[in-house]
């Protein structure tokens, strides 16, 4: 997929956002990148590629102090969430499910952002 239709996937994710989430969102930036990081390499993904199953890629990653860790009006960095493009294609056979895999990834990590853990974002679907 070319890169300006990606972008604007994660654009159009941010804007069906509801109003009092959007303005929730300062001080981040979502960053592309197109070379997907390697594989992850714990247990889990070394056993699936093993199996023939593909093994687990990083599609996005966070970075930053959530929300629920600030205290008061310091200086925090920026919050960053990089979005992993090729990886995202690998998972995705067609444009529909990159749309849908892109929406899951960006809502996941703005679900970082909040200071929502893996184990709930994961029970939420995400």
């Amino acid at each position: 997929m070319e890169l300006e239709k990606f972008e604007n996937i994660i654009e159009d994710v941010l804007l069906e956002l509801p109003h009092d989430i959007r303005e929730k969102l300062k001080n981040i930036s979502i960053i592309v990148e197109e070379k997907a990081i390697s594989p992850v390499l714990d247990e889990s993904a070394r056993d699936k590629g093993r199996h023939g199953r593909r093994p687990a890629y990083i599609l996005g990653l966070y970075q930053g102090l959530p929300l629920t860790r600030q205290a008061g009006n310091r200086n925090i960095y920026p919050h960053r969430i990089t979005i992993y493009k090729s990886a995202i294609e690998a998972l995705s056979q067609n444009d529909e499910e990159i749309e849908k895999n892109v929406r899951r990834v960006i809502l996941h990590e703005l679900g970082h952002y909040f200071g929502i853990d893996e184990k709930t974002l994961g029970k939420l679907g995400y």
